[in-house]
C-alpha cells in the first residue's frame, strides 16, 4: 500500500507541475494555479489520513524557517492596518492565506518528494517531470505560431492584478512567446529549470537530446534576457565548478550549452514585429514608423533574437544595474523604507510597496497625472527583496543559510545528477534576483534532490 502512497503522490506533484504552468488560465475566476495547489494538499491530506508517514526529518531548518514566515505573517496581519490598492482582486484576508498557502505548499512539495525519492530513481521521477515541461512548451509554441499564421490564441481568462488580461498583440512590438502564462518572462523562469534534466536524461536515451530543443525554443522565443542569460551563466559556473572540484571536463553540458547558443541565433527565422496601427499614422507623413525610446528599447524591439538578447546583456552590462528601473528603484525603496528585524509579513510589504510605485511612477502629460501601474498590488519582482521586507533581517539571513547548505551539498557530491541538478538550482537562484516574487516549486524539487543525494551517501 505505501508504494501506492508514492506514486499518488508523484502523479500529483507532475499534474501540479502542468497546473503551475498554465498561468495565464482561471476556471470561475480562481487561477488554475491556485486549483493546482488545492488538488494536491487534497490528495496529501488524503493519503496522510490513510497512514502515510514521512519518515525522514533531514529539511527540519526548512521546516522552522516556513513556520517563521507563517509566525509573522499572521501577527502582522492582526495588528497592521491595511487599505487594498483599488484594483486589487482579492479581500485582504484572501490575500494573506494565498501568501501563506503558497508558503506551506513549498514545503508540502519537498516533503511529498522526499519520499517519492524512497521509492523510486530520479530517472523515473524526471520522466514525468519532463512530460509535464514538454506539454507546456508545446502548448506555448502553439500559441506563439497561431499569431504568426493568424490563428486563434488560447483564451486567455485569468487577469492581472489591475483586472485586465496584458495584451500580447501590439502595433510595432516584436512577438514575445507568452505561452500559457501572462508574462514572457514568467515563461522562462517556469521553464529554464527543467532543460539540464533532459540532457542527463539524454545519456540513457538519445531522444531526450531531440525533444530538448522544443522548451529550448519556447525559452529562446520568450527573449527573456533573465531566462537564457540565468540558463547560459550558470551552466557555464558548474562547468567552471566540475572543473575545479572533480578535475574533469563534463562534454554533455558544453554540448547542452552550445545547442542552447545555437538556437537562439537561430531562432530569428521565427521572429514576427506585429504591424503600425493606422489609428497612430500622421496623415502628413503617410508612412507609419515604429519608433524606439532609446538603445534598449531598440535592442528589445530587434527581429534579431541574438541582438535582443545578447545585445540587451552587453548593454545592460556596461551600465551597470541603473539598466534595470525596476532594481534601481527597488533599493531606493529600501534605503529609504528600511527594514526591520522580524518583517512585515508575507503580503503587507508588497501592499507598502505598491503605494510607493504608484508614487514613483507618476508622471505629468498634459496637464492629466498618469500612472504606471494604478492601484494595482505590484511585485518586488525579487524574492530576496520580498523576504527581507516580509520576515526582516532573520527571514532573510536563515534563507541564505539554507541555501548556501543546499548549494554546498549539490557542490561535493559526485554523482552523474549532480551537475544537472545544481545548473537548475543556480538558474533558480539568478531569476529570482529579477522576476521571481515568491517560491515556486522548482525550488523544492532542487532542494528534495539534493537531500536526497546526501540520504543515499550516509
Amino acid at each position: 500500500m505505501k508504494v501506492q502512497y508514492s506514486k499518488l503522490l508523484l502523479y500529483s506533484v507532475a499534474a501540479f507541475l502542468v497546473f503551475e504552468g498554465l498561468d495565464a488560465y482561471s476556471v470561475n475566476n480562481i487561477p488554475i494555479y491556485w486549483l493546482g495547489v488545492s488538488f494536491l494538499l487534497l490528495v496529501f491530506i488524503f493519503i496522510y489520513s490513510l497512514g502515510f508517514r514521512n519518515s525522514s526529518y533531514n529539511f527540519v531548518s526548512i521546516r522552522n524557517w516556513v513556520l517563521y514566515g507563517v509566525l509573522i505573517t499572521l501577527f502582522q496581519s492582526i495588528f497592521n492596518d491595511v487599505v487594498l490598492p483599488k484594483y486589487a482582486s482579492t479581500t485582504y484576508v484572501q490575500y494573506i492565506s494565498l501568501r501563506l498557502l503558497r508558503l506551506i505548499f513549498f514545503l508540502l512539495v519537498i516533503y511529498c518528494l522526499d519520499y517519492i525519492l524512497e521509492k523510486y530513481s530520479f530517472e523515473h521521477i524526471l520522466k514525468f517531470f519532463l512530460v509535464s515541461s514538454l506539454f507546456i512548451s508545446i502548448l506555448s509554441l502553439i500559441s506563439y505560431f497561431s499569431y504568426i499564421y493568424g490563428y486563434n490564441d488560447f483564451p486567455r481568462t485569468r487577469p492581472g492584478s489591475g483586472g485586465w488580461t496584458q495584451p500580447i498583440e501590439r502595433a510595432c512590438n516584436i512577438l514575445r512567446n507568452y505561452g500559457t502564462f501572462r508574462e514572457p518572462s514568467f515563461l522562462a523562469i517556469w521553464t529554464v529549470p527543467f532543460i539540464p534534466y533532459f540532457f542527463y536524461m539524454g545519456k540513457f536515451k538519445k531522444i531526450w537530446y531531440v525533444l530538448s530543443t522544443i522548451p529550448i525554443l519556447s525559452i529562446v522565443l520568450s527573449r527573456s534576457l533573465t531566462g537564457v542569460m540565468a540558463f547560459l551563466i550558470s551552466s557555464f559556473l558548474v562547468l567552471l565548478i566540475i572543473l575545479l572540484v572533480n578535475k574533469k571536463i563534463e562534454f554533455n553540458l558544453i554540448a547542452l550549452m552550445g545547442l542552447f547558443i545555437f538556437v537562439v541565433f537561430a531562432s530569428s527565422i521565427f521572429s514576427f514585429q506585429f504591424p503600425p496601427d493606422d489609428n497612430y499614422c500622421s496623415e502628413v507623413v503617410g508612412d507609419c514608423v515604429c519608433y524606439t525610446e532609446d538603445r534598449l528599447d531598440e535592442l528589445k524591439s530587434s527581429r534579431n533574437v541574438s541582438d535582443a538578447i545578447f545585445g540587451r546583456f552587453q548593454e545592460i552590462a556596461t551600465q551597470g544595474l541603473d539598466a534595470f528601473t525596476n532594481t534601481a528603484f527597488l533599493i531606493e525603496y529600501i534605503q529609504n523604507q528600511g527594514f526591520s528585524v522580524f518583517g512585515d509579513g508575507y503580503g503587507y510589504s508588497n501592499i507598502t510597496f505598491s503605494y510607493a510605485a504608484d508614487e514613483a511612477s507618476k508622471q505629468l502629460r498634459d496637464n492629466q497625472i498618469f500612472y504606471r501601474n494604478p492601484g494595482q498590488v505590484v511585485s518586488f519582482n525579487n524574492l530576496y527583496a520580498n523576504i527581507l521586507m516580509s520576515t526582516g533581517l532573520i527571514g532573510l539571513l536563515w534563507f541564505l543559510y539554507i541555501l548556501i547548505d543546499i548549494f554546498r551539498k549539490l557542490v561535493f557530491r559526485i554523482t552523474p545528477v549532480q551537475p544537472y541538478v545544481l545548473i537548475s538550482f543556480i538558474s533558480i537562484l539568478f531569476m529570482y534576483s529579477y522576476q521571481a516574487e515568491e517560491i515556486a516549486a522548482h525550488l523544492a524539487i532542487v532542494i528534495a534532490f539534493a537531500l536526497n543525494l546526501q540520504k543515499n551517501e550516509k
